[in-house]
């Protein structure tokens, strides 16, 4: 197998497992596609976002992992919220377009449509059984941070791997989601730090 996974379903099993679990929290998945073009959502889809706070560990918050969120996050804008650097600022002859993450929902940063893009193929293609696997989301921040509010959406058990020396971030991961949390040593050794 290559980086990409191959959407063929690999176990019944734990993907009937992974459909009940989705099942019970609610979740409705939204596709690639509809995440890609997010006013092609679902008709009630719309009504219930409004209705639900951004940051909530809310499933419908996963309608909301795109980049067309308006400033408030609660709306869909027409295009995505950005920034033009002009050259006399950046030294570049083109200007420079810097897309804003913080329009993200649960954690103000895309790196939750990260972690929907790795954890979810491997649901429904019965690859991660959410009752038996714990995802495991490696980062400096953001990353893990995106990845275990995702894997709460879904019902998923998860731990966040960082760096030891990464000092108030690990402060704040830890405390604001409540997770639990490995520290390594920048170099990664075989076991975690004690």
């Amino acid at each position: 197998m290559g980086l990409l996974l191959e959407p063929q379903i690999v176990d019944v099993k734990r993907r009937r497992a992974a459909l009940e679990r989705l099942h019970e929290i609610g979740a409705v998945l939204p596709s690639f596609s509809e995440l890609a073009q997010p006013l092609s959502r679902p008709g009630d889809v719309g009504a219930r976002l409004a209705r639900t706070d951004p940051d909530a560990a809310s499933s419908d918050n996963l309608w909301r992992l795109h980049w067309f969120n308006d400033a408030n996050r609660r709306a869909c804008a027409k295009i995505p919220g950005h920034l033009v650097l002009p050259p006399e600022l950046t030294g570049v002859k083109a200007p420079v377009v810097v897309l804003l993450g913080s329009r993200f929902p649960m954690i103000g940063a895309h790196k939750v449509l990260a972690a929907y893009a790795c954890l979810v193929p491997r649901l429904v293609t019965g690859r991660f059984d959410p009752a038996n696997d714990r995802a495991v989301w490696p980062s400096t921040g953001n990353y893990c941070r995106g990845g275990v509010a995702i894997s709460r959406i879904l019902g998923c058990r998860s731990i966040a791997v960082l760096p030891a020396g990464i000092g108030k971030s690990t402060k704040n991961a830890r405390n604001s989601l409540a997770i639990e949390i490995t520290l390594f040593s920048t170099s990664f050794p075989s076991s975690p730090i004690t």
